[in-house]
This record gives C-alpha cells, structure tokens and sequence, in this order.
C-alpha cells in the first residue's frame, strides 16, 4: 500500500520568497495570517525543501514548540542542524524537517492547544547565560554556511505574549543584526502580535522584516482535493459543492482536510460531511460562548469588518450602526466594541485593515441569528 501525498505543493511561491529573502533589498520577511490557513505545512512542506534543493541550510523553530521557554526551542533547533552539518546534509536536514511534520500530522492541534494553554504565570525568564547562547549559536551557524543560511522562525508573535520573552527578543535581533547575511522568515499567525513586534518602535524587532500578507489556498487546492479522493478511494463528489463550502470555512485548508478525513473514512455524502465539520468547528472554536459574550452592535461590526470595511469611526457608518441597532451609536462605542472583539480574539488588526481570526464564526452568526 502506497502512502497519498494530500499535500498542494506550492514551489513557485516558496522559490519566490526565497529568491526575496537571499537577492532582494531586505533579508527578511514576515509571513501573515491567522491560524489553520497552511503556514505550517507551507514553511515545512514547500519552503524548507525548496531551501535544501537550492543549496540553502535551513533552519526551522516553531515557538509553541516550547511555549513557556522559547529560548529552549531556539537553541535546541539551531543546535540540532549545527550538530548535522558535517554529516550528509541533505538527508539530516531532511530528517529534521520530516519530524516537525509529523509533529504537525499526528498532533494537528497541539500547537494551536498551546496558545490557548500558555499561562504568564509559568514563562520562564532566560538566564543571561541561555541569551549568550543564542548569540553564539547564531554566529556559529554563519561561520559555517555564510549567507546559505536561511533561519525560519514560525509563530514568531509568541515572543510578544510576556514580557519575560523581551530578553529574548533583544538577544535574537542583535544575533540577526550581527550576521545580517543569515536570511530570515517569520510566520506569524496573529497580525496584531506581529504588528505589535515589528511596528513599534520601541519594541526590540522595530522595522526589521519586510511584512507580506500569506496567500491562502484558491479553488485549485479544493480541485486537488476532489481529484485525489476519485483517484486514490473513487469517490466523487461536487467541485463546485466543496469550492462553495471551502468559502464559507474561510479558506481554511486545516478544515478542509478535516472534511477529506471525514469523506474518506465514511465514505459520507457531502452534506454529512459539511455538516459534520460544521458542528465540530462550533465545538472547537467555542462558538456558542464567543456568540453569548456578543453585543447587537459587536455583530453589526463584525459584518462591517467582513465586508472589509476599514472606516469604522466614520460618521456614516455611525449613522449606518446607530440604524442597525435601532439606538444611537457613538465612535467611542464603535471603538469599544473593536477592542472587545480583538480581546476576544474573533479579530486582529494589522494597519487599517481588520481581519476574523476564527474561520466560519460569521456564518455561524449569520445562520443562528437569522441575520
């Protein structure tokens, strides 16, 4: 039995950032997005190989790999490619990479579970020793590869939930300042964390990265999905059906392998399976209790924002809310439903743009409230 390749290569998009990071004005770049959009699977799947074909030596962290020390996921991943790299590189790299995926694989959940999970209250502050450390790791990865190393940094938004993290901050932008050439990828899966970051000017990773906005998953994706259910398990379903679906999901592509799952192994008709994914996307996302918590007007915001209304405070769009709720709304008030919703986590923001951070929320609403 042959194993089935579900992954949607994207190499022209990996092969573009990369050609970016190592021949344009900036060695470094911020991918964003919210979370379960392919980030992940991107960086591991397409970014890193496409390093190693290109003579590259990549290096992957994940943040939330050790959330309450972020030190220790640094140091550990740049010590175990320092510790490979007079080996036969290409197969260790690959090694490395390969169990990051299966940590992704087998436990899809666990890196989002560790962001609802982190508690303050067990950061751990690095001792002066582990900071120096990541500096000496740094330089040691440029002694050896020189500008052929390509540092990706995934979740990179972590470093700004505690203060304790800002030591580390300081230690890894004055490490990637030192050796400018090492080119730099960040994924980030909150915009307002990394705008926190890296638009601040007093925050350690001021102006530091070129910030781009990560392209989800079109219709082909949706189209590779169908062909491999017919070719691999011949079953057929509607394009256009599951096309319909992946929209209302947000695009998420983390959902919609969800539903591949379901279809397979029940061998379930489309509306079972929509269904299915559906109830467990309220289930997962609390969507129930995010719903209680939310005011008339905090849902006419939300349709504002998925509308990709951006003047929020404007006089007309006071006048268009105070109608909506039948009640006089104020820019003040606008203004205090904007943070209620981004303390919630339902949005983010990342310059004048606002963005819903929990994929198919707004049709939930839309199909519970008859709105």
């Amino acid at each position: 039995m042959k194993k089935v390749n579900w992954h949607f290569q994207r190499k022209d998009l990996a092969e573009s950032y990369l050609q970016t990071v190592y021949q344009g004005a900036m060695s470094r770049i911020a991918l964003l997005d919210v979370r379960r959009t392919g980030k992940t699977t991107f960086l591991l799947k397409d970014l890193y190989p496409i390093a190693i074909e290109n003579g590259f030596i990549p290096v992957y962290i994940n943040l939330w790999g050790e959330p309450e020390s972020p030190t220790v996921a640094i140091t550990q991943a740049l010590n175990n490619t320092l510790s490979i790299l007079d080996e036969t590189l290409k197969s260790k790299l690959s090694e490395l990479a390969n169990s990051e995926v299966k940590k992704l694989e087998v436990g899809n959940n666990v890196f989002g579970k560790a962001i609802i999970e982190f508690s303050d209250k067990h950061a751990h502050k690095p001792s002066e020793s582990e900071l120096f450390k990541i500096g000496q790791l740094v330089e040691a990865l440029f002694n050896k590869c020189g500008d052929k190393a390509i540092i990706i940094i995934d979740e990179i938004q972590h470093l700004a939930s505690s203060d304790k993290f800002l030591p580390v901050q300081h230690a890894l932008r004055t490490a990637l300042d030192t050796y400018s050439d090492i080119c730099v990828v960040f994924a980030g899966s909150s915009r307002s964390g990394v705008n926190a970051m890296f638009s601040d000017k007093d925050k350690p990773f001021y102006d530091s990265a070129f910030m781009i906005d990560f392209p989800r998953l079109g219709e082909e994706f949706v189209q590779h999905c169908c062909k491999t259910l017919k070719v691999h398990f011949n079953l057929e379903y509607d394009v256009l059906a599951i096309n319909d679906f992946y929209e209302e999901i947000d695009k998420s592509p983390f959902w919609m392998m969800k539903l591949m799952t379901y279809l397979m192994a029940h061998k379930a008709s489309l509306k079972e399976g929509t269904e299915y994914i559906k109830a467990l996307m309220v289930q997962d996302g609390d969507f129930e209790g995010l719903k209680k918590r939310l005011r008339a007007l905090d849902v006419e915001v939300l349709h504002l924002i998925r509308q990709e209304e951006t003047a929020l405070y404007s006089a007309s769009i006071v006048d268009y809310l105070s109608n909506k709720v039948a009640n006089e709304v104020t820019s003040s008030a606008i203004q205090t439903s904007v943070k209620k919703l981004k303390t919630m986590q339902v949005i983010s923001q990342y310059g004048d743009r606002y963005y819903i951070e929990s994929p198919g929320f707004i049709k939930y609403l839309e199909a519970t409230l008859k709105v």
